[in-house]
């Protein structure tokens, strides 16, 4: 099983970390993680083919981790793919998506009629929607979906990989929270996502004191993922969806080591880890 960190950035703009997404492949199946700002361009530079992904699956609906989905699905189409898509996702994905679709009717019918391509099954799309937890199979592959707690996100959940006795548990868009200790024990690696303390300052009535305590509430800090990778015994902890995007390594290094026992991989855009 292998992991490509495709972006590893947040809402603010950084050409170095795109938006939130990962792609977990086997030798059978690859399955895309968010489609953030940026995900086509980074799928790309990774040469993978947006026409060979055989499911998304979304975290939550917040904007960094969806705003490219219909760049992803018309620019699969350009790279010929020639099967619908399958997206999974929380509670609204349906409607999210059917509005997107909808966004862009008329311009995908005028290409659709003009460019007479032989197939348009990348404009099929199959939404799935998760309960509270559950899991499915592809091939070699299977995927077990847990809630997070992002509230006031009201759905939004982490994923755990198994292939071949290996696993990988991505937290999504998490505070510190039960399930996330219960779904990730003992991973092989657990990518999680981390609030970097004291690299943002209060700078304007656009950044408050307000604005830095509700951000830093809903997400896991730097003094915290350290002891979530160690109660849930991960192997290898590996650090994504950094806020700020810019922060002092060495510094987060120390923070996170003292209570994990060891270094955590610093990620970056195309990052790739075997599992």
């Amino acid at each position: 099983m292998e992991l490509i960190l495709l972006g590893t950035g947040c809402p603010s703009v950084d050409y170095k970390r795109c938006g939130s997404a990962n792609i977990v492949s086997t030798r059978y199946v690859k399955i895309l993680v968010d489609c953030g700002s940026g995900v086509t361009q980074r799928l790309n530079e990774a040469n993978i083919s947006s026409a060979n992904i055989d499911a998304l699956f979304l975290t939550h609906l917040h904007s960094d981790h969806v705003v490219d989905l219909y760049q992803l699905i018309i620019s699969s189409w350009h790279s010929y793919r020639t099967k619908p898509w399958k997206i999974y996702g929380p509670k609204g994905t349906k409607k999210f998506v059917k509005k997107i679709m909808d966004a862009f009717q008329d311009e995908r019918k005028l290409r659709i009629s003009y460019e007479s391509r032989s197939s348009i099954k990348a404009f099929d799309i199959q939404v799935t929607e998760f309960n509270s937890n559950g899991s499915y199979s592809f091939k070699d592959l299977r995927v077990k979906y847990f809630e997070v707690d992002h509230k006031p996100v009201k759905y939004a959940y982490g994923f755990s990989f198994f292939n071949n006795s290996k696993k990988l548990t991505i937290s999504g868009d998490t505070r510190p929270c039960e399930n996330l200790m219960k779904y990730a024990y003992k991973s092989d690696v657990l990518l999680h996502e981390v609030f970097v303390e004291g690299e943002i300052n209060e700078i304007n009535k656009m950044r408050t004191k307000k604005t830095l305590h509700n951000v830093k509430k809903y997400h896991t800090s730097s003094s915290q993922v350290g002891k979530v990778a160690y109660i849930t015994q991960s192997k290898k902890l590996i650090l994504t969806h950094f806020v700020p995007t810019r922060f002092n390594i060495p510094r987060l290094k120390k923070i996170v080591r003292k209570d994990f026992g060891k270094d955590p991989v610093i990620g970056k855009d195309l990052l790739k880890i075997n599992i």
